[in-house]
């Protein structure tokens, strides 16, 4: 009975250890599929809000972003100084006015993509550690719903030694989930 009662202790304790590592690779959750279309989805992307102690989290993540986009053909990116009109400053995906919409339409534009840094550090405990987390929100201008929502996360391990950044974890995730997204 005793030595049933350790086997037991054992294998609940292999099977937490193992669910707490799973956690830390976790990539999030990510909802949406890129529909299919004739021609490239012409995508304005708003730069991240940054949620972090950080500075410049969220410019560095708009910037991995934006350069994973570009690397597929479904997409074509709308710079700034394209629009014929400046943006508000607090505009989003999410909490745009239909005023706004119809001339980022106008414009040519058929999603906006907005997002937010909400971790981007290194931890430090042994080793330091890279640890990231970020969303986004792409939203269909005609239709005004979400194409494409997601929520990353990622810690670089230090298990054998600490070579990951927070630049290479975080194009990581992104080139990942931009991969699930298109369908590749």
């Amino acid at each position: 009975m005793v030595l049933m009662a350790l086997r037991i202790r054992r294998f609940g304790g292999l099977i937490l250890v193992c669910l707490l590592l799973s956690a830390c690779a976790s990539p999030g959750g990510s909802s949406g599929t890129l529909p299919p279309a004739p021609r490239p989805l012409s995508v304005f992307v708003v730069p991240f809000s940054n949620l972090t102690t950080t500075p410049d989290a969220g410019k560095s993540l708009t910037t991995l972003l934006s350069s994973t986009l570009l690397r597929y053909r479904e997409f074509r990116l709308v710079a700034p100084e394209t629009l014929p009109f400046p943006l508000p400053r607090n505009v989003s995906a999410t909490n745009m006015s239909l005023s706004m919409r119809d001339r980022l339409k106008s414009a040519g534009i058929d999603a906006v993509l907005s997002g937010s840094a909400i971790e981007y550090t290194y931890r430090s405990e042994l080793e330091s550690e890279p640890v990231v987390g970020m969303n986004w929100t792409m939203t269909d201008l005609r239709s005004g719903r979400v194409l494409w929502a997601a929520s990353l996360s990622g810690v670089g391990s230090c298990f054998f030694g600490c070579s990951r950044t927070l630049t290479s974890l975080s194009s990581d995730l992104i080139g990942k989930e931009v991969a699930r997204f298109v369908g590749r």
